[in-house]
């Protein structure tokens, strides 16, 4: 299980963007108009009554809104790729998201062959995202 719930403040407008376009088919106007909602956007805090000053958002979708799990499965759809690549089973929904494996469990050879890719996905799980 990958809990991905502060995935969602890194996601790069550019790369969302032309992911959209390249593999989704987003194009013209609705591009545009994703675009134009992505950018300019700023994000304050309240403490204690007090606002914070406007922080502009180069990064992030927002996550109480309808887009932005849906642009967030958008983003990371190469991961489904490259667990396909892999042999590897997936679920993701939003930043939920499980990598799984299945195989017989009284054949340890099943069960052996099966956890290779599994320990080579966390092995570069831990280059990228260390600790």
């Amino acid at each position: 299980m990958f809990d991905l719930l502060a995935a969602f403040n890194t996601i790069d407008h550019g790369t969302l963007l032309r992911r959209l376009e390249n593999r989704f088919g987003v194009s013209d106007k609705c591009l545009s108009w994703i675009n134009s909602y992505l950018s300019e956007r700023f994000q304050t805090v309240c403490v204690d009554g007090e606002l914070s000053e406007p922080v502009l958002m180069k990064y992030s979708v927002a996550q109480g809104s309808v887009l932005g799990p849906k642009f967030f499965i958008m983003y990371t759809k190469p991961v489904g790729d490259i667990c396909r690549a892999h042999g590897l089973i997936h679920h993701f929904c939003a930043d939920d998201s499980q990598i799984y494996i299945a195989f017989k469990p009284m054949d340890s050879v099943s069960q052996s062959l099966r956890m290779k890719p599994l320990n080579a996905w966390n092995t570069v799980c831990l280059i990228l995202y260390p600790g």
